[in-house]
């Protein structure tokens, strides 16, 4: 990135085209050759007879001025302008390597993360660095290759289920030698996190980009006497919140329905939140699963299985 002042350009190259700017006038304000004069008799007939529109035989200036500054614009919006740029976000040399957990933790938030980490390998193609995308869910080993190649692999990235694996195998899957790295958490911990940020660290500097949005988790569904107690936990202590489980099942037609739902609170500073449904035996026979609502992710979610059912003993 080259920076003028408060604005910076993502491709400064594409600035040299302003100077076709003055060429462009003066092909623009071309006069084409005069024509040639023929007399021609039948001109007598139209003497007398008054236009009353005229044209102008050259462009005027002022229109020339507006094609001139419409050109301009548009090459400095082409070469990607960046207002007050983050010249720390850009500071740097040598390789990169990304890391992202790529978990269900972070699957709320999916879209801003792929836009975060598109705008770092903005700027290190900018920057001429070579980069390395490594997903910590699917640690396949990282290459490092050119930045607007990775960026067209941003699309089909989506988050796993599950949480990464033992850090052997997330430490085999490091490129070597030593690089920068800007890992991209899903906030949660693992045991296995602790030990794989040291080892980046002895390989150069690293900064953690951390979701700030508060993860929400189902546990498994439990029938106590009588009652379907449902337990919703949360990452981080915070302030007193609500959510809504919903009980998603099968009408007695057969369709996909909301059976039934249930609020539970987390109280400030608490990390669980507890519910319980009173449901007839025939409408808990049909409940398939439980979800937070408006939570998507794989961990708001839990399947039911036959010990909420009403068992048929023969």
């Amino acid at each position: 990135m080259t920076v003028f002042g408060p604005l910076g350009f993502l491709s400064p190259w594409l600035l040299v085209a302003l100077v076709a700017l003055p060429i462009l006038w003066l092909i623009l304000r071309a006069i084409p050759p005069a024509p040639i004069r023929q007399r021609f008799p039948g001109v007598a007939l139209l003497l007398g007879l008054q236009d009353d529109e005229s044209v102008s035989d050259r462009t005027p200036w002022w229109l020339l001025l507006l094609r001139m500054l419409a050109v301009a614009a548009m090459i400095i919006g082409l070469a990607g302008p960046v207002l007050n740029p983050d010249k720390d976000g850009v500071a740097g040399d040598g390789p990169l390597l990304i890391v992202m957990d790529g978990t269900w933790a972070g699957a709320a938030g999916w879209s801003r993360q792929l836009e975060a980490i598109e705008i770092e390998l903005r700027r290190a193609s900018a920057s001429g660095r070579e980069v390395a995308l490594l997903q910590l869910v699917t640690p396949e080993p990282a290459v490092f290759q050119a930045a607007s190649t990775i960026i067209t692999f941003l699309p089909g990235l989506e988050p796993a289920p599950w949480q990464p694996g033992e850090v052997d195998t997330l430490v085999n899957a490091l490129p070597s030698g030593n690089f920068e790295t800007i890992w991209f958490s899903d906030a949660l911990d693992y045991p296995d996190r602790a030990p794989l940020l040291e080892t980046l660290e002895t390989r150069g500097s690293v900064r953690v980009v951390q979701a700030v949005s508060d993860v929400i988790a189902l546990t498994p569904a439990a029938y106590v006497d009588g009652l379907v107690e449902l337990t919703a936990v949360r990452a981080f202590p915070g302030v007193e919140r609500g959510v809504t489980i919903l009980a998603q099942g099968r009408d007695p037609a057969g369709n996909a329905a909301t059976l039934a739902s249930a609020n539970a609170v987390f109280e400030t500073g608490g990390t669980t939140a507890q519910t319980a449904l009173n449901l007839p035996a025939e409408l808990r026979a049909r409940v398939t699963r439980f979800e937070v609502q408006g939570a998507k992710s794989a961990g708001s979610v839990t399947l039911v299985d036959d010990s909420l059912r009403r068992r048929e003993i023969a």
